[in-house]
C-alpha cells in the first residue's frame, strides 16, 4: 500500500523536544531512529521513506509574551508588528515580560530538518539510512542577577551596588551540524510472545557552527548603569562560525567547520498479542506485523563529538579581573567577533589573545538516556510514555532539556491523533496535540503556544511527509481468471 505523510517540525521561539506524533507511534517507521533505533524491528512497514520533515522546540523560564497581546500566527505574517511596552528599567521598549523570582534560569532551543531517509525491513533485521540538519542551543543554570543584566543590560538598577559571587558553574552552548547515519535493528530473541531487539545508529557529523561558555567562578560588581567591574573570573570559552569575524558577512568558503561521529544505542522488549512465527519471507511485502500488548525500550542517544578546526578559537581564563567603563560607548565597536575577543582579552589579562589556548576545540553532542513505554489498551487505543534525562560529561557539551511525557492516542492505518502531556524539566506542565492522515503528520507538544489562553514561554511544532508500504500488502499481477496458492 502507498501512503503519504508529514513528520516532526520546527518552532521559533526550526527540533521538537519529543516529536511524540512521529517517533512513538507504531506507524513511526524510519522516524523510530530519532527515539530508539531498536524500535524499528517491529515496524508496520517493510519500506518507509521520509521525504521531508522538520521540528523545533523553544522554552525558557525567564521571559514570556503576554497571552492577551500575542497570537502566535502573527509570527508567520510578513512585516508583522508586535505590541511593545516600555522597559521596566532604563529606556527603550521590550516585547516580552520577565518573571520576578530568584530561581536559576534556562533557555532551550532545538531544531531539526529531516532530509531524505529510508527504512527497509528484512525478516528479523531492519536497516535505515537517515539524513538531517540539527541545531541545539541551551543556557543552563543562569543566576537570576545575570539573566536580568543580559535582558536589561546594566540598566537594572535594583542590583546596582551589590557584589555578586557565583561559584557554581554557569553554562551556555550551541551546536549546529549535519548528520548522515546508518541504522540497524535486529530481533535477536523470540520466546512465545516475548520479542527482544537491539538497535544501533552510526552517524557521520559535519559541523557548521558552535560555541560554548563554561564559567567555574565569577565575582562581579555593577555600581551604576555605565560601569562593570569583574573582580575574578575563571572559565573557558570557544567558538567557530561560518562568518567573517571582521565584517560579520557570511563566509564564502566552506560551511564545513569540523568533522566528527555519533552513535545511538537502543534495546526493546515487545510482548505480542499472539505467538511468534519463525517463517522467513523472500518477498518483503509478505512479511507480517505482530501487534503488541505492550513494549518497553531504553536508549542512549547522541553519544558523539565534532572537532572544530576551521576558524576556531578557544580561550581559557583563570583568576582574571578587568574593568569596563562607560559600557554604552562600546556598542559601536562591539560589532564583530575580532574586536570583542581582543577587547575582552586586553581588559582581563593585558594584551589581545593572551588567553588564546588553541585554534581548535571539541564539541560534544547532547547525550541523553531515554526510556519508552507503549501500552495497547484496546482496539485502536494506546497510551505511551517517555522519559529522558541529559548526561553531562564534558565542559564543551551542549545539553538537551529533560522531562517526562505521557501520550494517549488513537491510531489506525488512515488516521491517528494524540494528546501529549509533558512535564518539562520535571516542573512545567505542557499539553500538546497532533494528527496524522495516512502518513501526513503535523503536531505540537505545546498547543498553548497557538492559543491566547495563557502566557507564551515557548513554542513547538513538527511535521513530516513520507511514502510507506505496509507489511502483508503485495501487489498482484495475476490474471483475473487465474488462481494461486495465496
Amino acid at each position: 500500500m502507498l501512503c503519504l505523510g508529514l513528520g516532526p517540525g520546527p518552532a521559533k521561539l526550526v527540533v521538537s523536544q519529543h516529536m511524540s506524533g512521529l517517533s512513538m507511534s507504531s506507524y513511526a517507521g524510519v522516524n523510530n531512529v530519532v527515539t530508539n533505533p531498536a524500535l524499528m524491528s517491529n515496524s508496520r512497514y517493510y519500506v518507509d521513506v521520509n521525504i521531508v520533515g522538520a521540528a523545533s522546540f523553544f522554552h525558557n523560564n525567564y521571559a514570556y509574551f503576554a497571552g492577551n497581546e500575542y497570537n502566535i500566527f502573527t509570527f508567520l505574517k510578513p512585516r508583522a508588528t508586535f505590541p511593545l511596552h516600555d522597559k521596566e528599567y532604563g529606556t527603550g521598549e521590550r516585547a516580552a515580560y520577565t518573571i520576578d523570582n530568584k530561581k536559576l534560569k534556562h533557555v532551550y532551543f532545538q531544531g531539526r530538518l529531516l532530509g531524505p531517509s529510508v527504512m527497509v525491513a528484512v525478516n528479523n533485521h531492519s536497516f535505515a539510512f537517515q539524513s538531517s540538519i540539527r541545531t541545539v542551543s541551551a543556557f543552563k543554570d543562569i543566576p537570576y542577577d545575570m539573566a536580568n543584566y543580559f535582558y536589561y543590560s546594566l540598566d537594572y538598577s535594583p542590583q546596582h551596588g551589590i557584589e555578586y559571587e557565583h561559584r557554581d558553574p554557569v553554562k551556555s552552548a550551541s551546536l549546529s551540524w549535519s548528520e548522515l547515519g546508518l541504522s540497524w535493528a535486529y530481533m535477536f530473541a523470540k520466546y512465545n510472545r516475548a520479542h527482544w531487539s537491539v538497535g544501533i545508529s552510526a552517524k557521520m557529523l559535519i559541523g557548521h557552527a558552535a560555541y560554548y561558555v563554561y564559567l567555574d567562578h565569577l565575582d562581579y560588581y555593577v555600581p551604576n548603569d555605565d560601569d562593570l567591574y569583574v573582580r575574578d573570573v575563571t572559565g573557558e570559552t570557544a567558538y567557530s562560525f561560518p562568518i567573517d569575524y571582521e565584517t560579520n558577512a557570511l563566509d564564502n568558503g566552506s560551511l564545513m567547520k569540523g568533522m566528527g561521529m555519533g552513535l545511538d544505542f537502543g534495546l526493546s522488549y515487545i510482548h505480542t498479542e499472539r505467538g511468534h512465527s519463525n517463517a522467513r519471507y523472500r518477498s518483503l511485502c509478505r512479511q507480517q506485523y505482530y501487534g503488541y500488548k505492550y513494549r518497553v525500550g531504553i536508549s542512549l542517544m547522541d553519544f558523539g563529538w565534532i572537532r572544530y578546526h576551521n576558524d576556531a578559537r578557544k580561550y581559557v581564563f583563570e583568576n582574571n579581573e578587568g574593568v569596563w567603563y562607560q559600557v554604552d560607548t562600546l556598542k559601536p565597536y562591539y560589532n564583530n567577533l575580532n574586536y570583542i575577543s581582543d577587547d575582552i582579552n586586553t581588559r582581563l589579562c593585558g594584551v589581545p589573545d593572551c588567553a588564546l589556548e588553541s585554534r581548535d576545540f571539541m564539541m560534544y553532542l547532547p547525550l541523553s538516556l531515554g526510556m519508552q513505554f507503549d501500552y495497547h489498551y484496546m482496539d485502536n487505543w494506546y497510551v505511551s510514555g517517555s522519559f529522558r534525562v541529559p548526561i553531562a560529561y564534558a565542559r564543551s557539551q551542549v545539553r538537551s532539556s529533560q522531562g517526562i511525557m505521557i501520550v494517549p492516542r488513537m491510531e489506525s492505518e488512515t488516521f491517528e491523533f494524540g494528546l501529549p502531556f509533558t512535564l518539562h524539566e520535571f516542573q512545567q506542565p505542557i499539553i500538546g496535540a497532533y494528527m496524522r492522515f495516512y502518513n501526513i503528520t503535523i503536531g505540537t507538544d505545546n498547543i498553548a503556544g497557538f492559543l491566547n489562553s495563557t502566557h507564551h514561554y515557548g513554542f513547538d511544532l513538527y511535521f513530516s511527509l513520507k511514502i510507506s508500504f505496509l507489511k502483508g500488502r503485495c501487489k498482484r499481477n495475476t490474471s483475473r481468471f487465474c488462481m494461486d496458492d495465496f
